[in-house]
């Protein structure tokens, strides 16, 4: 695979014309894009849809271009269609080169955004006006596409600690929780709060206070399984979700986070902060647990039950809540 200088695909105009073997002499559509194009991007020619989607695969593509009167009809609409399912190629765009008669044949075709095309004969000039045209049409199109994924980031990520926001966590564990009712299976959650927090930020200030809690948000998201989810729920509390995960495993984990925070240093700056948490258990379906409502309910009064405890411990509730549950982890 050809790879630019920063190891990085090469962004690349890929010209498409069915039948083309290689040796043969170079179609004016061939001269005249290596001609404009070659300086700023590889060009590439390929003459099966094997080759096609083997460079579409292999490159960073910008611009496809095909030779539409080498195309059957159906055949061009298959490719297009089959262009536009593919994720990483969905907003490729296509300039097709057609004559005027082959023009009726594709109209459908070319209704599928972004197919653009071009009448044969033209001059080089020309075609290499529609090229550009088509290249700028697509670089503004891949920077909507980045603004809109960057706000769609925002929107369900703390900005602070670049874990799920507490909207979010919400969400996904009413998802969670749907899906578990379906399939039989069941969900827990944990409920992290950090102990005595507030001195911390009363000791050294809240900037070093928010180093800490990023620190603490990286160790939690290493500390799990892919399938978990992990949230800010406040301040300083942090809500995990675990999908088909029961109590005796949720405690399980719970406990290993709760060591393994208590034996990290974060280091801000000059200063070695040591800290300790309290996590609550609870698990969908359990005793008076229905839904998500009782399940944050259950989770919320498990990690109040660790701290009256004594801190630096997980907890859960065994009875129904809204009763004094037993059964803490030392």
């Amino acid at each position: 695979m050809d790879r630019g200088p920063n190891g990085e695909k090469d962004k690349t105009v890929v010209i498409f014309e069915p039948g083309r073997r290689n040796g043969v002499e170079l179609s004016p559509a061939v001269e005249a894009t290596l001609r404009h194009a070659s300086e700023a991007y590889r060009v590439v020619v390929a003459g099966t849809e094997e080759a096609l989607s083997e460079l579409l695969a292999s490159t960073e593509p910008v611009l496809l271009i095909v030779d539409a009167d080498r195309c059957g009809a159906e055949d061009f609409e298959r490719l297009v269609v089959s262009i536009r399912n593919s994720r990483a190629t969905r907003w490729l765009p296509v300039l097709a080169m057609v004559t005027r008669p082959k023009m009726p044949a594709l109209q459908e075709s070319l209704r599928l955004p972004p197919v653009d095309f071009i009448l044969k004969p033209f001059e080089s000039d020309e075609l290499w006006g529609r090229i550009r045209v088509n290249l700028h049409q697509a670089a503004l199109v891949a920077d909507l596409r980045r603004q809109n994924e960057e706000l769609a980031r925002r929107s369900v990520t703390d900005s602070l600690t670049g874990l799920f926001n507490v909207g979010h966590i919400v969400e996904r564990c009413d998802q969670e929780i749907a899906r578990a009712k379906r399939h039989g299976h069941v969900v827990s959650c944990l409920l992290m709060d950090v102990d005595r927090f507030k001195a911390v930020n009363d000791t050294y200030g809240h900037p070093v206070g928010n180093e800490v809690l990023r620190g603490l948000a990286a160790l939690i998201s290493e500390s799990v399984r892919r399938s978990d989810l992990v949230g800010r729920y406040g301040g300083e509390e942090f809500l995990l979700v675990l999908p088909q995960t029961d109590r005796e495993g949720a405690v399980a984990l719970a406990e290993r986070l709760r060591r393994t925070v208590e034996e990290t240093t974060f280091r801000v700056g000059p200063h070695d902060i040591r800290l300790t948490v309290s996590i609550g258990v609870a698990t969908f379906p359990g005793p008076g647990i229905i839904g998500r409502e009782t399940l944050f309910m259950a989770v919320d009064r498990a990690s109040y039950r660790a701290k009256a405890l004594g801190r630096n411990r997980v907890a859960w509730l065994e009875d129904e809540v809204g009763e004094s549950g037993t059964g803490a982890a030392p």
